[in-house]
């Protein structure tokens, strides 16, 4: 077990992980009985090329103007002191509510866009991961008792934090809140420890991908709770049958109900791509380093043991899983993703990581010059960006035009495929507030806000 646990939250700027920024980080740390060591709530600056949609800063209940005060750290100081954060509390298990789709991806970019070495920081040195959502999926299907579970408008059981935490005994009235989030995932996380500690210790292994990926590996039966859109977590219950022969962190996992044993005495190239792609889906492809809920089933039927049996012995057949899985993942570089989208797209050589390590802690003069340096094109796009952003001062009067018709183009764009926020964003979402009779003086500052922002650009908001 970790000496230490960090609980942590981001609130952002809007949904997308990619062309969004956080706007607060709030973590709490704890000891290996989950007793609060430290706690941390920092704010930043609103990065200048983004605009904050209107509703999250509504939900989060930010002031517009809190996002410009020039007090809280730049967005590159906010992600240099959340890594040093990291840095000091390395090796932790890192847990949130929803994070591993959200607040991951969140920090990732965040690190990516500020020229950090190390996008992945929560899973080196030693760094694990588990995700109380996914926790709660796998309670509400296996263990409902141990929690209340609270209904939306429609009847449905709502998994959302705001709802959840408050139902289940949480003063939430700080929900939204970065470092209120961190508290009531704290909180229903010891929950689920108190109430049901044995199958609290069989999802809590989940952080350990070399566990689960030794026990998948072993062909052991075995079960995991997933959720799909609006419908109840489901446990499915399977088997390894293969990898991903790119990204030996994706596992085929087939499932028994929907499998015959005899057919994959018989399954060819065809048979087995449809399995992986058909829906239902037959082999189910899992990431062992996202916390999913993989544990062993206790006492699996005779014919369960059987299939995992014929899997361990069926090498064609678990070839072909990992061929359909590695062709079925294989992502085409497209010469026209954003810069923010390439992320994924290689990983930083020794001599980079290096520029990027000086980077961090030299002045902005001497950042320009190691721009240059770069053999990574993402690198010098995204540090030109930087010095744009935090060193204007240091730019040709053509690069401060054209970084500012770069801002006035994506905030304009009308272009209905596009993830981030735009003018055209803010005036119906304003438009929506307004017809929804939310609260009109804040309306009022946001309209003011955008206004100014706009400003600057020669743009006007009328709605």
């Amino acid at each position: 077990m970790k000496e230490h646990f960090v609980f942590y939250d981001f609130e952002t700027t809007g949904k997308s992980t990619k062309f969004d920024q956080p706007l607060q980080f709030g973590a709490i740390v704890t000891d290996r009985k989950f007793n609060e060591v430290e706690r941390i709530d920092i704010r930043c600056q609103l990065a200048p090329h983004i605009l904050p949609a209107p509703f999250a800063l509504h939900v989060t209940r930010v002031k517009p103007e809190q996002t410009i005060n020039k007090n809280l750290p730049t967005y590159f100081e906010f992600a240099q002191k959340i890594q040093n954060f990291i840095n000091d509390w390395s090796p932790s298990c890192w847990i949130g509510y929803n994070s591993i789709k959200f607040d991951e991806n969140i920090m990732r970019q965040m690190f990516y866009q500020n020229l950090q070495p190390d996008i992945y920081s929560t899973q080196l040195s030693g760094n694990t991961r588990l995700d109380l959502m996914k926790m709660v999926f796998a309670v509400n299907a296996e263990v409902p008792e141990v929690l209340n579970w609270p209904t939306d408008e429609k009847g449905k059981i709502s998994f959302k934090l705001d709802r959840l935490a408050p139902e289940n005994g949480v003063n939430h009235e700080q929900a939204h809140d970065a470092l209120g989030d961190v508290e009531a995932t704290l909180f229903l996380f010891k929950k689920i420890k108190e109430r049901a500690p044995e199958f609290f210790q069989k999802i809590f292994k989940t952080q350990d991908k070399n566990y689960i990926a030794e026990e998948l590996k072993a062909f052991k039966p075995m079960a995991v709770t997933l959720r799909f859109g609006g419908h109840p977590p489901k446990t499915y219950q399977g088997c390894f049958c293969g990898e991903n022969l790119t990204n030996k962190n994706q596992v085929g996992f087939l499932d028994f109900n929907l499998n015959n044993i005899n057919d994959l005495k018989y399954a060819d190239k065809n048979m087995v791509k449809e399995a992986v792609s058909s829906s239902p889906k037959k082999i189910r492809s899992i990431a062992v380093n996202q916390a999913e809920t993989l544990r062993v089933l206790e006492n699996p039927s005779i014919e369960m043991t059987r299939f995992c049996e014929v899997i361990s012995e069926a090498h064609e057949f678990r070839n072909l899983v990992s061929t359909a899985l590695s062709e079925r993942f294989e992502s085409d570089v497209i010469e026209e993703l954003e810069i923010e989208e390439k992320i994924y797209n290689g990983f930083f050589d020794n001599s980079d990581r290096e520029l990027l390590e000086k980077f961090q802690v030299s002045s902005w003069e001497v950042r320009l010059k190691i721009i240059d340096q770069f053999r990574d094109e993402r690198l010098k796009q995204l540090g030109k960006r930087l010095i744009a952003f935090f060193a204007p001062h240091l730019l040709t009067e053509q690069q401060r035009s054209d970084f500012h018709n770069f801002i006035k183009m994506r905030w304009e764009t009308t272009d209905e495929n596009i993830n981030w926020t735009t003018i055209q964003t803010i005036k119906e979402e304003l438009t929506q507030m307004k017809e929804e009779r939310l609260d009109a003086q804040y309306i009022d500052s946001l309209q003011n806000f955008y206004t100014s922002q706009f400003s600057e650009y020669g743009i006007s908001l009328t709605i």
